[in-house]
Formats: C-alpha cells, sequence, structure tokens
C-alpha cells in the first residue's frame, strides 16, 4: 500500500504568492485613481501684456560693393517735381524726385487725421467724457446738422439748375422740330435775307464810288482829274476799268434775282440768291483792290490837289473794309442756316444729356443728404453718449480704432512713397533722368548716387515675406565677422518684380544699401557675410499674447481660454498685427493682466 502524500501547507504553495502580487498591484491602482482624482487640475498660464509689437523677417546675404546705386520709382506716373540736379551731394533719407502723388498726398493726409481721431476718441473713452469733450460733440452734433441743412439746400440748387437746363434744352428742341420748317430754320433764312439786301447797297456804293473816280458810266464825274490818273503807271487804269465793268456785270446778276426775293421765298431760292451774292463780293473786292493800286500809281498834279488825291484813296478804303466785312458776313449767314438744318439732331442730344445729367443729380442729391443723415445720427448718437462712463468693450473697440487707423496711415504712406526717388544712402547724383511732366515707367532708372563707400547686400525674400518689405524701409544689419554687438543700418533701395525660384519655393531679390561707412571705425569688405533684419511693422501700446494659445471653433471664430476664479472661460478675440516671437497682437476680447491657459498640466 503506497504511502500517503503528506499535504503542504497553504502559505508555502505558489498560488498563494500570485494571488498576493495580483492584490497588491489592484490596490496600488485603486490608490492612484483616488489620489489623482483628488488632487486639484493645475495650469500653465501666460498673462495678457501690453507693450510694442514688432514684426520682422530675416535673411542672409553678401556684402558687395556698389559704386553707383540706380534708382527707380515702384510706379509709374507723371513727373511732377525734381528736388535735386546732377553732382548734387544728398544725405539718406533726401527726396531726389516726386511723381503726382497728389491723390496719394490726400489720403495720406485722410489716414493722418483718422490717426488722429482714432487717438482722440480713445483718450476721450479713457479719461471719461468732460463738460469740454462733451460741449466739443455738441459742436459736431450742431455741424452735422447744419451740413445736413446746407446739402439739402444745394442739392435742391443743383437740381433745380439741371431743370433749368433741361427745359431750355427743351425749348430748343421745339424750336427745330420740322427740319427745313423750323423756326430756327426760318429766324437763320430771315437772318440771310437780310444780309443779302445790305450786299445790295454795298456793291452800289462801291460801284458808285468807283465810277466817281473812272468816269466809265458818269463821264463827268472825273473830267477835272480824269488827265492824270495813274499817271505812273497806265495799265492799273486799265485794270481798274475792266474790273468795274465785271463787278458791274455781278452787281445786275443779284439786283435781277434779288429783285423778286422776300420773305416768303423758297429756301432754295433765297440759297441761290446768296450764292449770287456772295459772287458779287469777290467781284466788287478785286475791284477795290484794283482801285487802290491804280490811285497808289496817281500823284497829285494838275487839277488833282493831295488833299483830293487822299479823300479818294479814304473813299475805296472804306468800300474795301465795308465789303469784307459783308463777304465774312454773308458767309457766317450761310453757315449759319447750315447750322440751323441740323440743329435738331444737336438739340436732340443736348436735350438727352440734360435730362441724364437731371437724374444723376437727383441720386447724387439723395445720396448726399442720405449721406449727411447718416452723420447726423452719428453725431447725435455721440452725443447721447458722451455721458456714459467708459466701458471695457468702449476702450478696446477705440483701441481696435486707432490700430486700424494706424495702419491704414501706413499703407497710405508707402503707397505714396512708391511715387518717390529717395537716396538710401548719402552720395552724389551722377546722373538724373525726366522731366517735370514727363511719362516716367517704373522699369527706367531715374537717377544714379555713386559714393565709393556704399555697400550693397542682396538677399533672397520668400513669397510669404515679401509682401511685407517696401523700397525705403529700414533695416538692422550684422556682419560675421564682427560679431552680433556692432549693427548697421541699411536701406531697402530695390524689390525686384520678377520671381526666383529656388528648390519649386518663390523668391524675390531684395537689395539693400548699407549707409556711408567712411568714418566708422569698421572695415566693411566684399564677400563679408550679412545678416539682415528687416522691420517690416511695429505698433506701439497694444495688448499681445503667446500665438500659441488662441484657438478655433468650428465656424473659424478665434478664442481663449481665460482662467478667472481657478475656472477656465472661452473668450472670443480679434487679432491684429503677428508678431516676432510667437507673440500676436489682441484688438478686442480681452484686458491688460487677464491669466490666458496655455496647457493643462496632468
Amino acid at each position: 500500500m503506497a504511502e500517503e502524500k503528506k499535504k503542504k501547507k497553504f502559505y508555502k504553495r505558489k498560488s498563494f504568492y500570485a494571488i498576493v502580487v495580483v492584490i497588491l498591484l489592484v490596490g496600488l491602482v485603486v490608490y492612484g485613481q483616488i489620489k489623482k482624482a483628488n488632487t486639484p487640475v493645475s495650469y500653465e498660464t501666460a498673462k495678457v501684456e501690453r507693450g510694442s509689437l514688432s514684426q520682422t523677417v530675416d535673411a542672409t546675404g553678401n556684402v558687395e560693393s556698389a559704386g553707383s546705386l540706380d534708382l527707380r520709382f515702384e510706379k509709374s506716373g507723371n513727373m511732377s517735381k525734381i528736388y535735386k540736379q546732377v553732382n548734387d551731394e544728398v544725405k539718406a533719407g533726401d527726396i531726389i524726385a516726386e511723381l503726382d502723388v497728389s491723390s496719394e498726398n490726400a489720403q495720406v493726409a485722410q489716414a493722418s487725421a483718422s490717426v488722429s481721431q482714432a487717438r482722440a476718441n480713445l483718450d476721450k473713452v479713457l479719461s471719461g467724457a468732460t463738460d469740454d469733450y462733451v460741449l466739443g460733440i455738441k459742436s459736431n452734433y450742431d455741424k452735422a446738422k447744419a451740413s445736413l441743412d446746407q446739402v439739402k439746400a444745394g442739392s435742391a440748387d443743383t437740381i433745380a439748375n439741371a431743370e433749368s437746363v433741361v427745359r431750355t434744352a427743351e425749348n430748343n428742341l421745339k424750336l427745330s422740330e420740322g427740319g427745313e420748317n423750323s423756326q430756327i430754320v426760318g429766324n437763320a433764312y430771315q437772318d440771310l435775307f437780310a444780309t443779302i439786301q445790305s450786299v445790295q447797297n454795298s456793291l452800289s456804293n462801291a460801284l458808285t464810288d468807283s465810277d466817281n473816280i473812272l468816269g466809265v458810266d458818269n463821264t463827268l464825274a472825273n473830267d477835272s482829274f480824269e488827265d492824270v490818273l495813274s499817271a505812273l503807271d497806265s495799265s492799273k487804269l486799265n485794270t481798274a476799268k475792266t474790273k468795274y465793268n465785271i463787278a458791274k456785270s455781278a452787281k445786275n446778276n443779284l439786283d435781277s434775282v434779288a429783285s423778286a426775293l422776300s420773305l416768303i421765298s423758297s429756301h432754295d431760292t433765297i440759297d441761290n440768291v446768296a450764292s449770287v451774292a456772295e459772287s458779287g463780293l469777290v467781284s466788287a473786292k478785286d475791284l477795290l483792290f484794283a482801285m487802290s493800286q491804280m490811285l497808289d500809281a496817281t500823284v497829285p498834279i494838275g487839277n488833282l490837289s493831295q488833299t483830293s488825291l487822299t479823300t479818294l484813296k479814304t473813299t475805296i478804303s472804306t468800300d474795301r473794309t465795308d465789303i469784307s466785312t459783308k463777304y465774312t458776313t454773308i458767309i457766317g449767314k450761310v453757315q449759319a442756316v447750315e447750322t440751323a438744318k441740323n440743329s435738331y439732331t444737336t438739340y436732340q442730344i443736348a436735350y438727352d444729356k440734360a435730362k441724364a445729367n437731371l437724374e444723376n443729380a437727383k441720386v447724387r442729391a439723395e445720396a448726399d443728404v442720405a449721406s449727411a443723415e447718416a452723420s447726423l445720427i452719428q453725431a447725435e448718437a455721440q452725443y447721447n453718449d458722451a455721458k456714459n462712463p467708459a466701458r471695457s468693450e468702449d476702450v478696446s473697440s477705440a483701441r481696435a480704432q486707432l490700430a486700424g487707423a494706424q495702419a491704414s496711415l501706413s499703407q497710405a504712406v508707402a503707397t505714396r512713397n512708391k511715387g518717390r526717388i529717395v537716396a538710401p544712402v548719402a552720395g552724389t547724383i551722377a546722373k538724373l533722368n525726366g522731366k517735370v511732366g514727363e511719362f516716367i515707367n517704373a522699369t527706367g532708372v531715374v537717377a544714379q548716387i555713386v559714393n565709393p563707400n556704399i555697400f550693397e547686400i542682396e538677399v533672397a525674400i520668400p513669397e510669404t515675406d515679401i509682401i511685407k518689405i517696401s523700397v525705403g524701409d529700414d533695416t538692422d544689419i550684422t556682419l560675421d565677422a564682427y560679431g552680433d554687438d556692432h549693427h548697421f543700418v541699411g536701406k531697402v533701395s530695390q524689390i525686384e518684380t520678377g520671381e526666383t525660384v529656388i528648390q519649386d519655393v518663390v523668391y524675390y531679390k531684395v537689395t539693400i544699401s548699407m549707409e556711408d561707412n567712411s568714418e566708422d571705425e569698421f572695415n566693411i569688405l566684399n564677400g563679408m557675410t550679412a545678416n539682415v533684419l528687416f522691420y517690416t511693422e511695429k505698433k506701439d501700446d497694444v495688448l499681445y499674447i503667446p500665438q500659441r494659445t488662441i484657438q478655433t471653433d468650428d465656424s473659424g471664430k478665434k478664442y481663449v481660454r481665460v482662467l478667472k476664479n481657478s475656472k477656465v472661460e472661452n473668450v472670443y478675440i480679434g487679432t491684429g498685427l503677428r508678431g516676432d516671437n510667437g507673440l500676436i497682437e489682441v484688438i478686442s476680447g480681452l484686458e491688460e493682466g487677464q491669466n490666458i491657459v496655455v496647457r493643462v498640466n496632468a
């Protein structure tokens, strides 16, 4: 019979120890969860700070000597002013030439005024409404009311004037209706008829005065001096007599066709008679010219005294003036008839234009009145709000308005400066192209500055940053040869508009001119490595936070988590300038000193 095995005690079994280990592990996990649940949550925070915020772009290039520096406008336009001449010495910042930037100057002035207004508004919000301020707002309100009244009155006058023009144009159009039978054409033919009658009188006078000298028809008129006429050149007398007979025939033709002429004659008949009258005047002009030449060949001898000869010349000269005047008059009257015949189309166009101008005047008047009324409503609201205490949202809004106005001013100045050639460095004007009034293309070199101490640095700026840089911007430069403790000043002198692609990335070449360093203790050499820092924008007295604290909801709105009394709240914000070191401007939603949650510590 086998011997019965003796049973082991339970604490000596392996299963016992396995159970003990499991129990210990479970206990540790439960203990950790309980401890974690009872441990308060901690946050890493950052404060909303106030101060200056800068935005920069950095790049690296090499120093190159630039004995001459070509300068161009950044835009095309008409040359307005040239401030410097060839061989003039210039300092960095001197304006050399300027395009017509009158509109840009107006925008700068307007933007500057907006900044002043926004700053004054912020000061008012911060200090609260004073009695003087309330009175000033009241004054603005009164001015807005007066301006509205003035706009209404001016608009009424403008519309009244436009309506008067329409009535005049309409009357002219009515007068010209009917073409050949219109009143305007009839009036023109009446004037022409009267002119033809006066031409007959003038021709009669010219023939009579000439015959009194020549004695062709009135043979007794010149008996006392006939033998001395044209004594110096007998051919002049014969020519005058021939011209007399031609003019007499032309006058008889006119009398023949004009004898039956009246105001009720057909227009074609009057036109034909006017043509005969023109021919008669031409013949009379030829006659009187021949008479003047004949008298010039006559000398005061015998019975012809100098006084009598002078009187004869004066008579012929007077007739010549009268005939010339009548010729000019009848030509004008004939042209007036043609103009009258074509007047209907002209007056129709004038009438249509007058009506269009009237409608435009009404539209402009409505817009001007609406604008003035809106200004009055705004002024009234400001006046009513002047006594209310400042609210945090009002302060934030006023700061945002000031920041926006400052940005607009910077943009306006940058736009205006594109039409200026500013010396980036000191030197001498070597070349100067263009004249005042001449159209200048942005690609052409306008001025060249020479200076043996000029150095340039060419850097490549990616397309994401190039829009932040403008010609004339100041830069901070350090050279590896002299370390980061020594800084040099540079200015952007040129930005290439053509792109350069490097490893599938678009870059633009920017040239920086270093200031004249001829008196500096540093010996700058070609090829030195230069580190360039562009200050693209700077704002003072603004609120800013770390950009990494900003989150975006599903609708795209930005918000941050603000820690208040150990509780986290989501606050929506408005942002502005993206500065260096991961900072960003806050223009609304936050106040200085608030704690912003960066992350939650586990």
